[in-house]
């Protein structure tokens, strides 16, 4: 600790003068050869603001965790309040990167440009959305899009299953989704409804996920569309209906033939924090063989190599702008990265 010099015995010009002279090693940390001294602060360290959608939050939390561990210099904070808030955080420049489960819109593309932010669009994975129904229903094995649409579909006054499909008992049906907040609801909305964001009036919607597949677990009359891996995760709980015959999985979601319910996932960084080492360091992370691990150890699927490696392309030259205009549930990630 410094000593307290009587300012009525010496004056503070003298005393200073006195404490240098005399070398006093208790009055100031030694910097003795140019050191740093012992008590200095440490320094901070590099941030990375990640918030966006909560299907993508698993993959990315789980990136995160592995990074820092191994770059304890960067601090990586994921949050997920869904795919829609998080882009109104990347608009308002709060966010270095923004998770999302479908592409970004056109009117997210139009706020951005009016902004003047540059970005660099990443897929990271694939996904399928996947209809979930309780173990205990017993008729429902397979649905068709259309009956899909007759079932979702604003104004839809569907109520009971073999209102669906006249092989189906007369058992009432309550239906569970995310909120309108999600890009699943967006995706599954466009892919079975034709129109985002358009869905029947009489659904039960929630922010977390979990809770909807324990929702479904507990009422045998139940129907909900949730991500991939929350189907995977709980299939003690629930059950996954074929979708035009055709079930998801990770064969079935990658090649395309799950359709129109396969989906690639994303995040979309900020050309001017690409330019900070820290960002582009996690960003390789994510491409790299540690990231790309995250995706099955959270039961999404990966991306073929030749699109990861177009993707890797892609983020080294630096590009901008959206691959995605235009393109809807069904297509192919390859029509726009990769070999078509």
């Amino acid at each position: 600790m410094k000593k307290q010099i009587n300012a009525f015995v010496l004056s503070g010009l003298i005393s200073a003068l006195f404490l240098v002279g005399c070398g006093d090693k208790s009055s100031a940390p030694s910097t003795a050869g140019n050191e740093p001294a012992s008590n200095a602060p440490a320094a901070a360290a590099a941030s990375i603001a990640i918030d966006g959608s909560t299907t993508v939050f698993p993959i990315v939390s789980t990136v995160a965790e592995d990074f820092k561990a191994e770059n304890a210099s960067i601090s990586p904070t994921v949050s997920k309040a869904g795919t829609g808030s998080g882009f109104k955080k990347f608009i308002d420049g709060e966010l270095d990167i923004v998770t999302a489960s479908r592409p970004v819109k056109d009117d997210e593309l139009k706020k951005l440009e009016e902004k003047k932010i540059e970005f660099v669009e990443i897929p990271v994975a694939y996904d399928g959305v996947s209809v979930i129904v309780n173990p205990g229903n017993t008729w429902a094995k397979n649905v068709t899009k259309d009956e899909l649409k007759a079932a979702w579909a604003k104004g839809s006054k569907v109520a009971t299953w073999n209102e669906i499909n006249p092989a189906f008992p007369k058992e009432k049906i309550t239906f569970y989704g995310p909120t309108d907040n999600h890009g699943t609801y967006e995706y599954f909305t466009e892919a079975i409804n034709g129109k985002k964001n358009e869905i029947r009036e009489a659904y039960q919607p929630n922010q977390e996920y979990t809770a909807i597949v324990t929702a479904v677990a507990g009422d045998k009359s139940a129907m909900a569309f949730v991500g991939y891996n929350y189907y995977l995760e709980n299939k003690d709980k629930v059950s996954a209906l074929t979708v035009g015959g055709v079930a998801p999985t990770d064969e079935t979601i990658v090649n395309g033939t799950y359709t129109p319910l396969s989906r690639p996932l994303f995040i979309y960084v900020k050309k001017s924090s690409m330019a900070n080492e820290a960002v582009k360091k996690f960003v390789d992370f994510v491409l790299g063989e540690k990231g790309q691990a995250a995706v099955t150890e959270n039961s999404f699927v990966k991306l073929p190599a030749d699109v990861l490696e177009a993707v890797k392309a892609h983020v080294a030259a630096g590009e901008v702008g959206t691959k995605m205009k235009d393109f809807k549930p069904g297509m192919k990630l390859t029509d726009r990265y990769g070999k078509k």
